[in-house]
């Protein structure tokens, strides 16, 4: 199994796990001659998807939380917040059930490197990336040592972090364009909005209210709402930030391309201690794939590969399989494990190749590349 972009599909690839559009299934798994799905999912805004070919054989990428459990919690968070706008309080039962399940998963795989890359029609970013949230903010409390209860805690604020969102007008969310300031004032309301929201739900704990008002606070004193600095933002709240900026770079949004995971990673150990807490962005730096197995990847020699499998302890220096010389011509497939072969390092990630070959291509975005349109 390997993930590829829309522009890489043929006739021969099998998709390899299902694609959910808001909550129903798309197109089922098993699925050939995926290049005839690829201009409907560039519209609904699907970058890439799972395939299995013979490249990518015996290639087994862990599916850390079911794809199944993802829809059932974004179902859930879905219907559950049909009552904010008539000024209601959450119904939390209806995510209790779904989350549980979700840490379940979580837990099952906690000695794993993740290897999340949940693949949301762009209308279903808000609930997946609710989701998401939750399971790096439950990484980090399990490398941290929480129990049972403090975990639950965590996952439900996590997963209703964004819950205040649901009263900013859409079309301030989904804006391509720079923000005006009026603009930006209105979208820095929801932590603020959603304390508000869950205050009316009287079951919630005080902590888990917080982590929606803290989410943009900074240990530096940089964030919002209120400004606050160090650890008079609560530790839930630190948890949270880490993991919602995570997911945020790792997602296409209308204003901006997501971040190769490296980057990410790089982004957070750069501001660690200064705007995140360093604990926090230690422990989920050591649950995260920093090259996600499946993927392809560049090496120092100047070959391409896809990623076999982690390492554990040692997540830049994977096992790796070349099927591409330095001129980019196909060659008969060998497998190198970096740890033994020290003298080579990895150079660049799938999303960093892609972007160099449509800079080289010179198009500017995927439509372009794929279907030649002029403008």
């Amino acid at each position: 199994m390997r993930l590829v972009a829309l522009r890489e599909l043929n006739p021969e690839m099998v998709l390899a796990r299902s694609i959910f559009v808001n909550g129903n299934v798309y197109i089922n798994k098993g699925m050939s001659g995926l290049d005839k799905y690829a201009e409907r999912l560039d519209r609904i805004g699907i970058a890439c998807v799972y395939v299995e070919d013979e490249l990518s054989e015996a290639i087994e990428i862990p599916e850390n939380i079911s794809d199944e459990t993802r829809t059932k919690c974004k179902d859930a968070l879905r219907d559950a917040y049909s009552s904010i706008r008539e000024n209601m309080a959450i119904d939390v039962s209806k995510i209790e059930g779904p989350l549980n399940a979700l840490m379940e998963d979580v837990l099952a795989n906690k000695d794993v490197q993740i290897n999340l890359s949940d693949i949301n029609a762009a209308d279903d970013y808000t609930f997946g990336h609710s989701v998401s949230t939750a399971v790096y903010a439950a990484l980090i409390g399990i490398d941290l040592g929480y129990g049972e209860v403090k975990m639950k805690e965590l996952c439900l604020g996590a997963i209703l972090h964004d819950a205040g969102k649901m009263l900013i007008d859409p079309a301030i969310l989904k804006k391509e364009g720079k923000l005006t300031d009026d603009e930006f004032k209105e979208i820095r309301r929801h932590p603020q909005l959603t304390y508000d929201i869950l205050s009316r739900c009287k079951s919630l704990d005080e902590d888990v209210r917080l982590i929606g008002l803290q989410h943009h606070e900074r240990m530096d004193g940089s964030g919002y709402p209120n400004r606050l600095r160090g650890y008079n933002i609560r530790a839930f709240g630190r948890i949270v930030a880490i993991a919602d900026v995570y997911d945020a770079l790792s997602s296409d949004r209308c204003y901006r391309p997501r971040w190769p995971n490296n980057q990410i990673l790089d982004y957070l150990v750069k501001h660690s201690g200064k705007e995140f807490d360093n604990e926090m962005v230690a422990s989920l730096l050591k649950r995260i794939a920093v090259y996600p197995t499946g993927s392809q990847v560049r090496l120092s020699d100047g070959s391409y590969g896809l990623i076999v499998r982690q390492n554990e302890q040692m997540p830049l220096r994977p096992v790796v399989r070349i099927f591409k010389n330095p001129e980019g011509r196909f060659i008969p497939v060998q497998q190198i494990d970096l740890m033994e072969r020290l003298s080579i390092t990895i150079t660049a990630s799938q999303l960093e190749i892609q972007r160099e070959e449509q800079a080289q291509r010179g198009f500017t975005t995927l439509k372009r590349e794929m279907w030649g349109q002029q403008g």
